[in-house]
């Protein structure tokens, strides 16, 4: 698991999970003991393989959201407000997903992992992170960093199927409701701007 700033840098990795593991039980072992936080006031954007949570925002459900889905933009015609959230959402979540094109480029170890130990292959995983990371801070002219690197997951439209029983075991009913609550609100806050500019 990951989390990844707007400077397309990595502010948290959590390594040494099996791949089967449920998204949901990662994220919540990463915030209950692996040292992840999210500052009060603050969140992340997830994909729909995650609970929305005060803390962790994710897409509407069963609506369009892969950035291909939505056309171009002078055809674009929302059919309501959650549609237009989803979009944004997907829009600065390709962070994420541009982020992980330019690591697996950069480091090719990554994407043909050779049969080193497990713990070895955490050891590089963290290492090529770091090592991402270095480069984005210091060397702002990086090539990697400016160039448009597609997402495997973008170009596959590949959803992640989801069990909401086991969001339900992994997150309190308060925090599903404020996590509602927050998501409402910018929905409700984006869609005014909308109307209000294209004066609709």
């Amino acid at each position: 698991m990951a989390a990844v700033n707007f400077d397309r840098q990595f502010v948290y990795i959590g390594t040494g999970w099996e791949g089967s593991a449920a998204d949901m039980r990662i994220l919540r072992c990463a915030c209950e003991r692996g040292g992840f936080t999210v500052p009060d006031g603050k969140y992340y954007l997830v994909d729909s393989g995650y609970a929305n949570t005060q803390k962790f925002i994710s897409p509407y459900r069963g609506l369009k959201y892969h950035l291909g889905e939505f056309g171009p933009k002078a055809h674009r015609n929302y059919t309501g407000p959650e549609e237009m959230f989803n979009h944004r959402h997907a829009q600065l979540r390709n962070t994420v997903e541009r982020t992980f094109g330019i690591w697996k480029k950069r480091f090719p170890i990554l994407k043909n992992m050779k049969s080193f130990s497990f713990d070895v292959q955490v050891d590089i995983v963290m290492a090529c992170a770091i090592i991402h990371n270095y480069i984005a801070q210091f060397h702002l002219t990086d090539a990697y960093l400016h160039v448009d690197v597609d997402s495997e997951e973008e170009a596959c439209g590949i959803t992640q199927s989801v069990d909401d029983n086991l969001f339900e075991e992994m997150i309190s009913v308060g925090d599903s409701n404020k996590g509602a609550l927050l998501r409402t609100q910018i929905k409700n806050e984006m869609w005014l701007m909308r109307v209000t500019t294209l004066n609709l």
